[in-house]
């Protein structure tokens, strides 16, 4: 988002490498299903080859799950950079798992914070898509 700022991803790979071991492992002792593994290390490996495109969590900056790494968040980047901002159905979509993903993550129940990001959405996912086709013409 505009005011956010992360620099995990522009760490050395050694530092990265570690990191996504211990991702994997927390998830593990979080009890996550295989397949909510991958996506958490599909959007990681992205960011490895992407580290500028990731902003970090927006609003709750403490909310971490590893050193200064939210995992929720990055997997809603993740899913925003790859169409959910430009499309209210898969915004929607990527918001709901966002939620979830707190929540099974023991971040609590997350309404309000899907209240707002669904009330945002009726700016953003319209300006993104404008700015979307520009940058494609």
């Amino acid at each position: 988002m505009f005011w956010s700022k992360d620099d995990t991803f522009k760490k050395s790979k050694i530092e990265l490498d570690i990191l996504r071991k211990n991702i994997k492992a927390y998830l593990h002792i979080k009890e996550r299903k295989m397949s909510d593994i991958s996506d958490y290390l599909n959007a990681f490996d992205y960011f490895i080859g992407h580290p500028n495109e990731f902003d970090g969590a927006t609003i709750v900056k403490d909310l971490v799950d590893i050193g200064e790494l939210d995992l929720d968040a990055m997997v809603h980047d993740y899913e925003y950079i790859h169409g959910a901002n430009r499309n209210f159905i898969k915004k929607w979509k990527a918001d709901i798992k966002y939620i979830k993903n707190m929540e099974r993550n023991g971040k609590g129940i997350r309404v309000f914070r899907l209240l707002l990001l669904t009330i945002i959405g009726i700016i953003f996912v319209p300006y993104c898509f404008i700015k979307y086709k520009i940058k494609n013409i």
